[in-house]
């Protein structure tokens, strides 16, 4: 009885459970946007009775579109309603039969009464940011550059690297299509802001199409919409100028034609004005996970004769220069997933720069100091080219690059001071590659190949004239370098685990011989080989769901290390097993708030580009030997980035900190021997911390019709270094905080203003010693336009340098310019640079435990007119 009645109550319960389940209607599907196919992201979905505005139940969907709405019984008579701003609603009606509901929303204008909209030239479509042009641009603007400098969120760096709330970008397209490469700058410093329409960008952008639904990107990508007058046909502009004091020139052709199938993009510029045209063809590229397997293998410049870089003031501003670029971008559509795109630059720089330095080397229990003056030539010709195959579908994709990157790079420098001397170097550098990257999806499963295989070589020498004797280095080096690798990976929704495995193979030799310096002083000779071969094998798990998201690898590899010393017949073997685990996660709270932690436990590979025992001259004081030793470094680091964005009141915040620990056996030794400098490495351990703090934000302002924003850093560095073989511990912390502003105050006005604070501190543990610097610098620029046809521009920058025992300095500098405009796209302009004709500009810089008082020439007070036109 007992039994019989376990059993009925069972098959109770059961039957009770199979009805009630029949009862429940899940009503589910995925929301898209009817022209792109993007999945839509925070639709509201509603179930309504017909005719009516009642709300019974409701949903939004996610990230991938898709949402899901339970019912406890299917309700006759209802609709599924669909509703987004920016979108036209649509409504469907609930079937019986059907729990199965995609739908495709068109966009439409929504018409807002009595709503003031804070951000007119932004709007939002799902993941995507749209900036309108012609809601930031102004009349001086020529170039998009000075428009997205304006845009909030947008940030371009000195370097010209482009950032979208505090994070690279991975991806520069024009109309869809990746033209140049990470090559950008040309685009930014060439199209004329009033060839563009929109600026988009793309969120989290997945470069790769097979792998949008398996692999997220924690990077942004930029795509350009040209207007419709630019597009299939030549567009472009032209530029030339002529001055005084000294005679100046400048001359500038830009040409573009973009059509369905094809993409071309020209440029051609030359000056002597100081403007720097060679870093417009600068490569930027980001790695989405930072690891040990990279492509970005160089051999070591030995020899550094090279004037020091400038901070603070812009270097256009001491830079006497002859430069020359042009650079020729095409692609051709050759099927609808296939393109073909070449790119060939040429640069030619010359330039001149006088400067004086102070320089004082901290000791344990005394200091060194020098005094230099620096008169420097440095002739650079540089030839680079780019052929790539692409195909990029949802089952496929295949990229293979062709490149050839020749350099030539002459130096001559004389030296005035505590060692007056002369020096002469040649340092080219040749190099060839080929990266092949394939990936085939089928289904949940995809397969990749990826091969890069690199030779370069290097040829140089320097030559130093010094108290009638005369010192020769040369040093001839070449490498082969190659990584291959295979991976799979299978994707059971939310996660993604691949395997990847693969080898890196380095075939290096190196050739130097140093005449002119004593015997005393060690091996002049060097002549050697270092090859290694490494096996690695990397597991890897992503997950997504919802708003959260990580990333989670393991390289593992195995790397047996081959020297072989010709001149002391030493040769020398070693095998490293080498682990570097990282994890990344990011949540995102809600569409605008997202954050996310890292950590990552690193071993680096063997420095073996240190592996050489002969004395290498490095400049006219400097020597360099190696260290034979095969234990690596560990690096542990953890880092917190939180973002936050309201697009549409064109607010965006980030802020991030990041920890890193390291724990080398190797520290480096810097030993005074008489008139020299010997920089070489001790086998002791060595530990040392970092603190990195970061942050911004922007927020336009109709009350200003502009915008203003805030960025700061923090740097904190605790280590030490070797001098004379005693350990010196010491502490540096560098503190930055930009608050910038522009807004157009009236139609006929508008005005821009940078204010840069950076306090430097230094602090040699174990003594009395503290120094600490200040600098500021300020940077006001007012337009007025009381005509259509011209307008007037004002430039003003003022430096402060507080240096050590209470020394400061003030520089002004003032510039001015006269635009007219006349009819068919005619410039008429008038410039004067340096107006209060400035003619030195100094500042402290500290590099571990050396201080530096620099003292630059800055360009005189000069005159150009020139001639603008835009067709």
């Amino acid at each position: 009885m007992n039994i019989s009645l376990k059993w009925l109550l069972t098959a109770v319960f059961f039957f009770c459970t199979l009805y009630i389940e029949a009862q429940q209607v899940v009503l589910s599907g995925k929301v898209t946007d009817k022209s792109t196919g993007i999945p839509l992201f925070n639709v509201l979905v509603t179930v309504r009775p017909i005719g009516e505005s009642k709300i019974v139940k409701y949903a939004q969907t996610s990230q991938d579109g898709k949402y899901e709405i339970k019912l406890a019984s299917f309700l006759e008579n209802h609709t599924l309603h669909f509703s987004m701003m920016g979108y036209a609603s649509q409504t469907i009606g609930v079937s019986g039969n059907r729990s199965l509901y995609d739908v495709r929303l068109s966009e439409q204008v929504t018409e807002l009464k009595e709503v003031i909209v804070k951000a007119p030239g932004i709007r939002q479509r799902g993941d995507t940011i749209s900036y309108m042009v012609s809601s930031f641009a102004d009349a001086q603007d020529k170039s998009l550059a000075d428009v997205l400098k304006k845009m909030p969120g947008i940030e371009i760096e000195k370097s010209g690297a482009i950032k979208y709330n505090g994070v690279a970008i991975n991806k520069f397209y024009i109309e869809g299509k990746d033209l140049l490469g990470g090559q950008y700058g040309l685009a930014t410093n060439n199209v004329h802001q009033q060839d563009v329409g929109s600026v988009e960008v793309m969120e989290n952008h997945q470069p790769i199409k097979a792998l949008e639904d398996i692999s997220f990107s924690q990077n942004p990508a930029i795509n350009i919409r040209l207007k419709e007058d630019a597009k299939a046909r030549w567009v472009g502009t032209a530029k030339v100028g002529a001055g005084f004091e000294p005679f100046l020139w400048s001359a500038e052709l830009f040409v573009m034609r973009f059509t369905a199938k094809t993409q071309s993009l020209n440029a051609y510029k030359t000056n002597n004005t100081g403007i720097d045209v060679t870093q417009e063809t600068k490569t930027f590229s980001i790695d989405e996970i930072m690891n040990q397997f990279s492509k970005n293998y160089r051999l070591e410049n030995y020899i550094n004769v090279r004037p020091e870089n400038l901070t603070d003031i812009d270097a256009n501003r001491v830079r006497f220069n002859k430069s020359h670029m042009v650079s020729t971008n095409n692609l051709w559509g050759l099927s609808k997933n296939y393109d073909l795109t070449s790119q060939i630059s040429y640069t030619n720089n010359r330039v001149n720069s006088d400067n004086f330095s102070k320089t004082t080397y901290y000791l344990k229990e005394s200091t060194i100091v020098t005094d230099i003056g620096e008169s420097t030539t440095s002739k650079q010709n540089c030839l680079s080219a780019d052929l790539v195959l692409t195909a990029n579908t949802s089952a496929y994709y295949l990229k293979n690059k062709l490149n050839a990157d020749l350099l030539w790079d002459d130096i001559d420098m004389g030296i005035t001071g505590t060692y007056p001397n002369t020096q002469s170097a040649s340092v080219p550098h040749h190099r060839f590659s080929n990266d092949l990257e394939m990936l085939k999806r089928s289904g949940n499963k995809t397969y990749t190949l990826n091969s890069y295989n690199l030779y370069q070589f290097k040829s140089q020498y320097l030559n130093v004239t010094r108290e009638g004797k005369i010192l020769k280095q040369n040093v001839s080096s070449s490498a082969f370098y190659t990584n291959t690798n295979t991976s799979m990976a299978f994707f059971v929704k939310p996660v993604t685990i691949a395997i990847k495995m693969g080898i890196i193979g380095v075939f290096r030799s190196m050739e130097s011989e140093l005449t002119g310096v004593p015997d005393t002083l060690g091996i002049m000779n060097n002549d050697l080989s270092m090859n290694y071969i490494n096996l690695y094998v990397s597991p890897e798990l992503e997950y997504k769901k919802g708003g959260l998201e990580a990333k989670f690898n393991m390289p593992v590899s195995l790397a047996p290390y081959r020297y072989h010393d010709k001149i002391q017949e030493l040769k020398d073997s070693d095998t490293k097993f080498l682990l570097s685990p990282s994890l990344y996660i990011r949540y995102h709270f809600t569409s605008r708030l997202s954050a996310s932690v890292s950590g990552r436990l690193a071993q680096s590979p063997v420095e073996e580009q240190q592996f050489y025992s002969g004395l290498l001259l490095q400049n006219y004081r400097n020597f360099s030997r190696g260290l034979i030793d095969y234990n690596t470094a560990n690096q542990k680091t953890t880092s917190l980035n939180v973002t936050y964005k309201k697009p549409l009141s064109a607010f965006f915040a980030n802020a991030g900190v990041i920890r890193s620990w390291n724990e080398t056996k190797r520290t480096s030794n810097r030993s005074f021997i008489g008139d020299y400098i010997l920089n070489t490495f001790m086998p002791q351990n060595n530990n040392s911390d970092v603190w990195m703090l970061n942050g911004s934000v922007s927020k336009g302002l109709d009350l200003i019709n502009g915008m203003v924003s805030i960025r700061s850093s923090y740097m904190g560095y605790n280590g030490s270094i070797l001098q004379n073989g005693i350990n010196t511990p010491y502490s540096s912390k560098i503190w930055n905080i930009t608050p910038k502003i522009n807004s157009k105050i009236a139609k006929w006005c508008n005005f821009s203003y940078e204010f840069n604070y950076e306090s430097n501190r230094l602090d040699v543990k174990d003594t009395d010693f503290k120094s600490s610097s200040e600098s500021i610098s300020q940077v006001l620029s007012c337009n007025f336009i009381p005509g259509e046809k011209y307008h007037i521009q004002l430039r003003g920058e003022h430096y402060y340098n507080k240096m050590p025992n209470n020394v400061s300095k003030h520089l002004f500098l003032a510039d001015a310019e006269f635009t007219y405009s006349f009819a068919g796209g005619w410039e008429l302009n008038l410039s004067v640079k340096n107006i209060f004709n400035q003619d030195k500009y100094g500042y402290t810089v500290y590099d571990g435990l050396t201080s530096m008082n620099k003292e630059y020439k800055i360009r005189p007070r000069n005159f150009l007119a020139s001639v603008f036109f835009r067709f």
